[in-house]
């Protein structure tokens, strides 16, 4: 079987079937079949100068040959090694690649595995990728430059995202239907002891703090998808502080608590939590400059 030698960038050489290669890969198909000198009895076919390093290289054509997988341990060498087999138009490579980026044992960062999966056009990872993206502060310095790095159309579509989940949660917040309920004399000024109206006003300032520390954490550390109450909101002190709530003259409490958290509860669960909620670019968001 006629053979093929690539060498790499750095100078490694591979021998590799001809017809491996035409099978597998469109890019040396297309070429392999081009007029081609035979070389004489006594010389070998010149080497063809590949642009890859040799790991890369060595990773490609192992998948190709069925000799083994890359290990999705290295993020910057799986994206690489997809780089190079969407070039060459290695399609079992691709999917392979596919697998590996989105294995639960990569260590990657959701706002990249985004890019890579809407780069691609992979729907199904599109999804899981932006989900994962929810827990976090898109325009934290830390995150800012994977950011800006998106395509326009991506980067727009998941500022969306996150932007609709802020806004439903300040919404739900100050929907009266939602919480006024939970705030003992709220419409008539003064609290219902079942037995005689204390018409002693209530302060609320315990509420708007707790929704004011809400917001802030919402901000820093957004909350999963379908995601419910977290441990940390029950040790937050202005929690803390609305349980101690009472009206300083019949000393009952201010708040209905059990009803406060279970629509808490559910308004946290019920933000949006996919691309298709939000209408991708029916939301106009500003695009970043890429730097």
């Amino acid at each position: 079987m006629p053979q093929i030698v690539l060498r790499s960038k750095d100078g490694t050489l591979f021998r590799v079937p001809s017809q491996t290669l035409s099978r597998t890969s469109a890019w040396f198909r297309s070429m392999l079949s081009l007029p081609q000198e035979a070389p004489s009895a006594k010389s070998e076919a010149e080497p063809i100068p590949m642009d890859e390093a040799a790991d890369v290289l060595a990773a490609l054509l192992s998948m190709i040959s069925g000799i083994d997988l890359p290990s999705p341990d290295d993020a910057d060498f799986l994206e690489t090694v997809l780089a190079t087999a969407e070039k060459y138009e290695v399609p079992i490579a691709v999917s392979a690649m596919r697998t590996a980026l989105f294995s639960p044992f990569l260590e990657i960062s959701p706002i990249r595995l985004y890019g890579i999966a809407t780069r691609m056009s992979w729907p199904r990872e599109i999804a899981h990728a932006a989900r994962r993206t929810l827990t976090i502060d898109l325009l934290s310095p830390e995150c800012m430059p994977e950011l800006v790095r998106l395509e326009p159309k991506a980067q727009r579509q998941l500022l969306s995202l996150h932007r609709s989940r802020r806004d439903a949660f300040v919404a739900g917040l100050d929907d009266p239907t939602l919480f006024n309920a939970i705030l003992r004399g709220v419409q008539d000024g003064g609290v219902d002891d079942g037995v005689d109206m204390c018409h002693n006003p209530l302060d609320h300032s315990t509420w708007w703090a707790l929704k004011y520390a809400l917001l802030k954490q919402f901000e820093r550390t957004p909350p999963a998808a379908g995601e419910e109450l977290r441990s940390a909101f029950y040790r937050m002190p202005e929690v803390g502080a609305m349980y101690g709530a009472r009206c300083g003259k019949c000393g009952q409490a201010n708040y209905l608590m059990d009803v406060l958290l279970d629509n808490l509860s559910g308004l946290v669960r019920d933000l949006p939590q996919t691309l298709s909620e939000v209408g991708g670019d029916s939301l106009r968001v500003p695009e970043l400059a890429g730097g």
